[in-house]
């Protein structure tokens, strides 16, 4: 962090703190104490969706909400279990974290020009917005609960929000002296995870709490070159709280966290060889090293470095204060810095065609939030704010094409970008007769951005450099309207404009910048929500269209014949619904079953690349022109499915726990996920595809008195599904040939744990 980026944050949390602590003309008595917290009070869930508390079934979203009690009874704790437990949501991580990215109904970034062009799902962690998506590669500690905010939520999220938002809201330092510590060994590859947690008061006005960890897993992707295990990992991290209360009307809560991951990852594996490839040839040496390519593979055979190393770290002050008759002024300053250094012998070969291809990659960042908020039960109630994001990136990347002669196949390229991002927003609720109110918000968001791009080519002393600015004003809203029938049901209809900045395809192939433009999403939603507390059922459903202009993906140019990042368009439709059900009370019994139909496909996109070894009579069109029996350059995909989007998916939970005396308790937890087939390739390949698959989950846990202590036996992945999360033209194959990303969680693993707490 530079020195001016100290000061400026320790000026501005200053005068944060400074703007909090002033005092004003009402009674302490008068004002309430709202405490952030997620709570289970029969039917209320609350959460921080719309950025204030409220009870999960008046929220006017389609919001999945994902309790610490779900995650870890089934020992779910990284960001990638999202997928496993949240319907509409996809991701993609199969070369590391600089290329992923959430999908959410069908719409997401994947790229590795990401110094500036960011993901389409916004990653919040206790309030502060991660300005790159694989910062938010990480596992999930000390975690109070995840809101999974599906469709644009540009005005109150409007950095990177245009599929979404993943919230996620760690857990407060508590009043009374608390703690607790875990072990877990699980099979194959022992995947050993160690955690702790300890919390509670220093005085009457100051709180704290820590957490530590610390997950090492053998590699599961034999290389039969030299007998490593690659796509293993070795993490640890921590984060530490103090909340300082000095009455109960202000707030002051300090955040520091740290994460590092080592790894010799992310290697992929021969799905499809096309033909008989020569012996020489990297798919020839593969099969002679016995590699039998298919789903099941899990082999490898190169000579080179494979590792993914990433470091994340940060601090955020926040501070809330209330008064009057319920206004609440929060502040959240905050710095953050993700670094990720990253190798991969890339050539699928024992032999150094592509051996180095490494890239440094260093952001940091900067961001302050001051919100006001308004008290409910008036009129009208809003939140009202600003909001600044100031990002810095350099990448450094070196390739080396050792059998490649020309200009630029031996390069090391330096990339600096500066993303600056300003608004205001508002949103409120009109409340025009006690059961129904109109929702009507609004964000000016200003958008700057500056791409310094500089090659060297060492091999044959040649350079050339580029750069590049841009700027954007956009204007986000949402309106709509809800009618409650009654406390326990109601409807609403709501109409979103979202927005994703623009920016610049880095691509270290070429010597140029080319501009993107900003992805715009117009979302439209018809939600149920209801409750039926004989039967303690709780069942709701969304309905939704999505239109997606300047969807930000890969396209062909057939004048620079390259890949760049271009604007298609993309639509998707469907229905999310979530139900639960509690039948026995006081029977410790509850069972939940989410589900979505999406229907997501590409707008108008004549210009996509085509597959691997695509033939004209498959649809690689010829350049307008071209003689006859010319290769074909690109196909149209207008009206075809969008990849890592299956049509339908759902997700099944049950907990049941029984006393088995005064002193001793056993609880059964057991969830199921199916993902129906699905294209895993882009460009839509329709050889690339998974076929619908079913992952069963379950625990089984013995547990003292008042959970103090548990030992359980679990089971991921219980029926041994094999399955793969994306596919690709195997580097330096045949042009039909195929690789593919298996992650750990294809195969069964079965672990034991032990919980202790006071």
């Amino acid at each position: 962090m530079s020195k001016i980026g100290f000061y400026r944050l320790c000026l501005l949390s200053g005068l944060s703190i400074a703007v909090l602590g002033m005092p004003v003309t009402a009674s302490a008595q008068d004002a309430p104490a709202p405490k952030p917290s997620a709570q289970e009070d029969g039917n209320d869930i609350i959460v921080t969706a719309q950025r204030r508390d409220e009870n999960l079934q008046d929220v006017p979203l389609s919001v999945a909400v994902v309790g610490n009690a779900q995650l870890s009874a089934l020992k779910f704790n990284e960001t990638s279990d999202l997928q496993y437990l949240v319907p509409s949501v996809t991701l993609i991580s199969a070369a590391g974290p600089r290329n992923f990215g959430f999908f959410i109904r069908g719409i997401g970034t994947s790229t590795f020009s990401s110094e500036a062009i960011e993901g389409s799902t916004a990653y919040v962690l206790d309030g502060v917005v991660l300005g790159q998506s694989g910062a938010s590669v990480t596992d999930l500690p000390d975690v109070e609960r995840i809101e999974v905010l599906r469709g644009p939520q540009g005005t109150l999220f409007g950095k990177n929000a245009s599929a979404g938002v993943v919230n996620v809201v760690t857990k407060r330092p508590s009043k009374e002296f608390e703690g607790r510590a875990s072990v877990s060994w699980a099979w194959p590859d022992n995947d050993r995870r160690f955690t702790a947690y300890v919390s509670g008061p220093i005085t009457d006005t100051l709180r704290f709490s820590l957490s530590g960890r610390r997950n090492v897993r053998d590699g599961y992707i034999r290389n039969i070159y030299d007998g490593r295990k690659l796509n293993n990992r070795d993490e640890f991290g921590f984060r530490g709280k103090l909340e300082y209360e000095p009455s109960s009307d202000l707030t002051i809560t300090a955040i520091g966290d740290y994460f590092k991951r080592t790894s010799d990852c992310c290697i992929w594996t021969l799905a499809e060889v096309a033909g008989t490839p020569l012996a020489i040839s990297p798919e020839g040496k593969a099969l002679a090293a016995g590699i039998v390519p298919g789903r099941g593979n899990l082999e490898q055979n190169v000579d080179g470095d494979v590792f993914s190393n990433a470091r994340s770290k940060g601090f955020s002050l926040q501070g809330d204060y209330r008064f009057g008759d319920g206004y609440t002024l929060t502040s959240i300053t905050a710095w953050r810095a993700w670094q990720s250094h990253d190798g991969l012998d890339s050539d699928s070969s024992p032999d150094n065609l592509l051996n180095v291809n490494f890239t440094d990659f260093n952001q940091h960042q900067f961001s302050q939030e001051l919100r006001l908020a308004s008290p409910t039960g008036g009129t009208i109630d809003y939140v009202l704010g600003a909001y600044y994001f100031d990002s810095d990136v350099i990448s450094r990347s070196t390739q080396v094409f050792t059998s490649v002669p020309f200009n630029f196949f031996s390069r090391r390229v330096r990339i600096a970008a500066e993303t600056r991002n300003m608004a205001v927003f508002g949103q409120a609720n009109i409340n025009l007769a006690e059961r129904f109110k109109l929702i009507a918000g609004a964000r000016v968001v200003n958008e700057r951005v500056h791409v310094d791009k500089d090659r060297f080519d060492p091999r044959n002393n040649v350079r050339d450099a580029a750069s590049a600015d841009k700027e954007t004003t956009a204007l986000v809203w949402r309106a709509g309207a809800q009618y409650d029938f009654n406390k326990d049901a109601n409807v609403f209809a709501t109409v979103t404009r979202g927005f994703k900045g623009g920016g610049f395809d880095t691509n270290i192939g070429n010597g140029i910048l080319r501009e993107v433009a900003p992805e715009r999403p117009t979302n439209y939603e018809l939600g149920l929500r209801t409750y039926w507390p004989e039967q303690r059922l709780t069942l709701n459903a969304t309905f939704f269209y999505t239109r997606v202009s300047n969807y930000q993906t890969a396209g062909r140019d057939p004048i620079a014949q390259t890949y760049p990042i271009v604007s298609s368009q993309a639509k998707t439709r469907g229905v999310e619904f979530d139900v639960a059900w509690r039948p026995l009370d006081p029977t410790d019994l509850t069972l939940t079953l989410g589900g979505a139909y999406v229907d997501a496909e590409w707008g108008r996109f004549r210009n996509a690349p085509c597959f691997g070894g695509q033939t004209v009579g498959e649809g690689c069109e010829l350049l307008p022109g071209a003689p006859p029996g010319s290769a074909g350059i690109q196909q149209d995909l207008t009206g075809k499915p969008l990849p890592f989007s299956p049509h339908w998916q759902f997700n099944l939970g049950g907990s049941y726990g029984v006393a088995l005396s005064d002193d001793l308790k056993l609880h059964f937890d057991l969830g199921a996920s199916y993902r129906s087939e699905q294209l895993i390739a882009f460009p839509n390949n329709p050889r690339a595809r998974q076929e619908g698959y079913t992952l069963v989950n379950a625990a089984i846990a013995l547990a003292g008195k008042d959970d103090h202590w548990k030992l359980s036996v679990y089971a991921k992945n219980l029926l041994d599904k094999d399955y793969v999360v994306a596919m690709f033209s195997t580097p330096f194959g045949a042009a039909r040939s195929l690789s593919q990303f298996r992650p750990y969680e294809s195969r069964r693993s079965i672990g034991l744990s032990l919980d202790v707490g006071f």
